[in-house]
């Protein structure tokens, strides 16, 4: 009898083993899927396109350190042309990229030895393309590996929205080489360490625990503020004062010391590598930067039903189930004032939405824990006498589907991707037809002549990027003075007004696309309504009409795709500008 018993114990510990080791493993699985979604886009024609300008920035960026080892980029002389900028990014990502480059060369070298795969002579392409999607893995790891470590109550909730929250998957997207994505994993594991810190969990601390916790933290707070001096500082302050408020001797205690010298170690590190990238913006930037927001989709503000897309209708009763779960357990309280702070963060900008996402995912398993205790009590009332292992399915059946049924924002947004309308379906082909139109225009028009370029600012990284060439325009804010002068060129009606900008900006080349939306966004930045024929419908719709000094370039069937014109490319004849 008791052999028996203790094969039962050990079978049906075996078996919740099993079933929760598999669930772990199909997340990570799925989390790694999702951010794969969007291939096809990534993925077209044998190239790798990625997902916005600033994403060509950085794939400059780490081109130079590949064809330079060792250098750190302060200075970008791709945009902004000719002065360039000072630029604030800095080069942990750019280092992850060549790395993970190195290792699929070497990858490509032992599998495909014979050069059958398109990819093979693409590796920083494709390092680029993968970086994010892997740093979204590994933050899913490290969550996975907490909950179990501590023994967390209903982490596979949050490890499921981690996964497939529309807001996180975007943030570490295939083909979206942004330093938000490295962000992104080193809060999340920064979050882990803060509350492996504080005190209430299951599973308590020893000394040992408490220095090694307190360097995870010092580390990963550190590399953030590295790799960003903005949101992580804002987050910082935030967890900075929660300690402050609520336990100030555990924060001031000796096991937190190596973390706080680890922590001022990078940083000492940091200012020594990149120096001091904050500069005062100039006049031009601090005239224009407040409509430059306007033009930007992740400086706007947020719109209500984007919250519950990202994670879900369980937002609205988090605060009131954290205020339940704070009774058992401290650390539900700093959960909820920092949710509360990157909500209010993300209706200023959704850029903040990655954070929010993350946030949400940790303060999951305290919301569950909370409606969990809510239903114990409930059915303790109704039932005193029913045995604990019922209750315990019972209140499994409560929990559960009320989480599942909080989800469906969530699986209706991806619906919407997964499967989009007809016309939707239509507008992704034309942006993949597009794409290879601009890069036979960078590639076969600007890059094989030569000569730096002007072009619309959302254009230009990804033209300098496939030319080799600098532009006057770019992404960053840093840019705004070549910005400003690309919108007055393309919005201009004189033609020695904008000879005069080409002056001012020697480039030999000009790239005109639609004028619809150029003209839009350049009144936006200048905050001018067009009047009269804008040079860029001009130059569009009218080529018979452009200036003396620009000249069609000759290769102009080169630049339609699929039967369809998006651009035409101009080249600069220094000898007809008007003096």
């Amino acid at each position: 009898m008791l052999v028996r018993h203790f094969l039962r114990r050990l079978f049906a510990a075996a078996l919740k083993t099993t079933l929760r080791i598999s669930w772990i493993l199909l997340c990570l699985a799925l989390a790694l899927a999702a951010r794969c979604w969007n291939v096809r886009d990534v993925l077209i024609e044998g190239h790798i396109y990625f997902v916005d300008g600033d994403c060509y920035s950085r794939m400059t960026r780490a081109r130079m350190i590949a064809e330079h080892p060792g250098m750190i980029v302060r200075h970008h002389d791709f945009e902004n042309w000719p002065q360039g900028i000072t630029t604030h990014t800095t080069a942990p990502l750019d280092y992850l990229i060549v790395g993970l480059k190195d290792v699929l060369e070497v990858m490509f070298r032992v599998l495909d030895p014979k050069h059958r795969n398109l990819l093979h002579d693409q590796p920083l392409d494709l390092a680029g393309a993968l970086i994010s999607p892997l740093l979204g893995l590994a933050g899913a790891i490290f969550l996975a590996w907490w909950v179990e470590k501590f023994r967390v109550r209903f982490g596979s909730a949050a490890l499921l929205i981690y996964a497939v929250s529309p807001i996180l998957v975007h943030g570490t997207l295939l083909g979206r080489p942004d330093h938000q994505s490295l962000e992104m994993t080193l809060i999340t594991v920064a979050i882990g360490a803060e509350l492996a810190l504080a005190r209430g969990s299951a599973v308590p601390l020893s000394a040992a625990g408490e220095r090694n916790w307190g360097i995870v933290s010092g580390l990963a707070w550190s590399l953030n503020l590295w790799v960003s001096l903005y949101e992580p500082v804002i987050l910082l302050a935030v967890v900075l004062a929660l300690w402050g408020c609520l336990d100030r001797r555990s924060f001031w205690s000796r096991s937190r010391l190596p973390g706080a010298a680890v922590f001022v170690g990078v940083l000492l590190a940091t200012l020594a590598l990149e120096g001091w990238s904050v500069e005062v913006p100039n006049a031009e930037i601090r005239a224009y930067f407040a409509n430059w927001e306007q033009t930007v989709g992740e400086l706007l503000h947020l719109n209500p039903s984007l919250l519950f897309a990202w994670v879900g209708w369980g937002v609205i009763v988090s605060p009131v189930l954290l205020l339940l779960a704070w009774r058992q357990d401290r650390r539900a309280l700093p959960l909820l004032v920092l949710l509360g702070a990157v909500v209010a963060l993300s209706v200023w900008q959704l850029r903040w939405g990655y954070f929010l996402g993350i946030v949400f995912a940790w303060t999951l398993p305290w919301q569950m824990q909370a409606v969990d205790n809510a239903a114990g009590l409930l059915m303790a009332k109704a039932a005193p006498a029913m045995p604990g292992p019922v209750q315990a399915l019972l209140k499994w059946w409560v929990v559960w589907p009320l989480f599942v049924a909080g989800l469906w924002p969530i699986l209706n947004d991806w619906d919407t991707r997964l499967f989009p309308k007809d016309v939707v379906q239509d507008q992704q082909m034309m942006v993949r037809v597009e794409l290879a139109a601009l890069r036979g225009a960078a590639v076969d028009g600007i890059g094989a002549n030569g000569g730096p370029f002007l072009a619309s600012w959302w254009l230009s990284p990804a033209v300098a990027y496939w030319s080799h060439q600098p532009g006057v325009a770019g992404t960053s804010h840093e840019s705004l003075p070549g910005i400003v002068d690309t919108a007055q060129f393309f919005l201009s009606t004189d033609p020695e007004a904008a000879a005069a900008i080409l002056r001012k900006r020697p480039v030999r080349w000009v790239l005109a696309g639609d004028p619809g939306q150029e003209i839009s966004t350049s009144s936006t930045l200048l905050g001018l309504k067009p009047v009269g024929e804008p040079l860029a419908t001009t130059l569009y719709d009218h080529p018979e009409n452009a200036p003396d000094f620009l000249r069609e370039w000759e290769g102009q069937a080169g630049l339609q795709s699929a039967g369809l014109r998006f651009y035409r490319l101009y080249e600069v004849i220094d000898d007809k500008l008007p003096r």
